[in-house]
Parts: structure tokens; C-alpha cells; sequence
């Protein structure tokens, strides 16, 4: 993974007892330099810090097993810069710089008839369950929409993906999507958004 060099300090000379102007000009010169390369150092952060994306899902999903996971897809791109959405259906949130990013997402829950069920999500890097990232959530009937939020914190290199799975213990399990009813706008199933936090490696 690459690192972000930090410049050292430049090595200045002691100061000579009279005005000297090839002292000075060397002066100058170490002091440019320098200055150069901390502002190149500063761009390269700023850049990683544009890094964002939010996303959201205008369908309805259902639970086609009990107690399986599924992954989360999203249809729509609002705003992103530096991260993709990609697959079929798309799942992945793929970074383009390495760092720590802000996963933060809100799913709106139902079920469609029945006793209460039981719905839990989790976050996914490169396919695999990241610990200690699941939460429970439980809907006791039918039109009693809860909506369930939380993030996490996850390091990833250039090209690495997160994903968000869920599970429920009935297939009457949905994550509810529903159409605008002024003054109410549409309402997405689950929303993902993104941000870059800092990089990993600056050394």
C-alpha cells in the first residue's frame, strides 16, 4: 500500500557573522523546497478527503429464506466522488484511495402478516463478515415500520469493497420502500453513505 511521505525538516546552516548572499540564496532555496513539498503532501490529503458517496434503494426487498443472509443492492447513486457501486445486482461500495472510511446506513423494516420477526445486519470487507459489526433489530406485526441505523469504522485499501448483509427469521421479512405522499418525498428501502475519515499509512 502506498504511503504519504512527510518531508523532513530542512537541515539549514548556521547564519554567518556578515550578510553572505550565496547564504542567502541557499537559504531560500531549502526553504522552497521544503514548503514544495509539504504543500504537495497537503494536496494529497485534501484529495483523499473528497472521498464520499451516498446511496439508496427505491425498491422493496423480501426475504426469500429464513435466517440466510442476503446482500443489500442499491439502485441509485445520489452523490459520490472516489467510490463506486458495482455488481449485478450491485452490493459492492468500492474505495478508489486507501484509508479509514465511515460506513453509516438506515434500512426501514416491515413484515408482511404473522408474529414478530427478527431482523439483523452486519458489514461485509471483500465478502467476508467483519466482527462485531451486527445488530438486531425485531418488528412485533404487519405496518409497524422501524427503522434501524448504525455505522463502523473499516480500513481498506485501493480497490477493497464493503457490503451490507442482512438476515430475518421469516420469509414475511421486507425492507419497506415507499412512493412520495406529498408532503412526504419517496421513501428508500436503505440508505448508505460513505465518507473518508483519514489515511492509514502516512508515513
Amino acid at each position: 500500500m502506498a504511503q504519504i511521505p512527510v518531508p523532513p525538516p530542512p537541515n539549514l546552516p548556521l547564519a554567518p557573522d556578515e550578510f553572505n548572499r550565496q547564504y542567502q540564496e541557499q537559504l531560500n532555496k531549502d526553504f522552497r523546497l521544503y514548503f514544495n513539498r509539504l504543500t504537495a503532501v497537503v494536496r494529497q490529503l485534501l484529495l483523499g478527503f473528497n472521498n464520499y458517496g451516498t446511496f439508496y434503494d427505491t425498491q422493496t426487498r423480501t426475504n426469500p429464506v429464513a435466517n440466510a443472509e442476503n446482500l443489500a443492492p442499491f439502485d441509485t447513486t445520489a452523490e459520490a466522488y472516489g467510490i463506486t457501486l458495482e455488481g449485478t445486482p450491485a452490493t459492492k461500495f468500492v474505495v478508489s484511495k486507501p484509508g479509514v472510511y465511515n460506513f453509516q446506513f438506515s434500512s426501514q423494516l416491515d413484515h408482511s402478516g404473522g408474529g414478530a420477526v427478527s431482523f439483523y445486519f452486519w458489514f461485509k470487507r471483500n465478502g467476508t463478515a467483519i466482527p462485531y459489526t451486527a445488530g438486531k433489530a425485531v418488528v412485533d406485526g404487519p405496518n409497524a415500520e422501524t427503522i434501524v441505523t448504525w455505522n463502523f469504522l473499516v480500513t481498506l485499501a485501493a480497490g477493497d469493497y464493503v457490503e451490507l448483509a442482512w438476515s430475518a427469521t421469516g420469509t414475511n421479512a421486507v425492507l419497506l420502500a415507499a412512493a412520495a405522499a406529498p408532503p412526504v418525498p419517496a421513501i428508500p428501502s436503505t440508505i448508505m453513505t460513505v465518507t473518508y475519515v483519514y489515511p492509514n499509512d502516512i508515513g
